[in-house]
């Protein structure tokens, strides 16, 4: 599992089996995206142990390649992500409208959730 923390969650608690990365060379966004990348889904479980609970040592994840990747690369890995966040959030709010409407139409009517 992997996941970018967001400065509002820094100090939060959670499990003692993740490593924290803090990127320096490399947009949390981008490094992010090239670990959830199938061939390095891959590449990582050769160095997993256990099987109820798979983990990879922080000292293996560390060793893992990661290529320098362009800045022009990286903005476009950040604009894609942008823009699926973007649209992640306005499919929730639909989501949400919709659901409100349904209720409206069941407790009132159907045009007056149509409005």
């Amino acid at each position: 599992m992997s996941a970018l923390i967001s400065e509002e969650q820094d100090g939060f608690v959670c499990s003692s089996g993740f490593v924290v990365l803090q990127p320096k060379q490399i947009s949390g966004d981008v490094l992010l995206t090239y670990l959830r990348l199938p061939l390095i889904c891959k590449l990582m479980d050769l160095y997993t142990s256990a099987s109820m609970y798979p983990a990879i040592s922080e000292s293996d994840l560390l060793n893992l390649p990661i290529p320098k990747f362009s800045t022009a690369t990286e903005k476009a890995v950040e604009q894609s992500l942008q823009s699926a966040r973007q649209a992640k959030q306005r499919a929730t709010q639909l989501l949400e409208a919709a659901k409100r409407a349904v209720e409206i139409a069941i407790e009132q009517s159907e045009i007056e959730a149509l409005a």
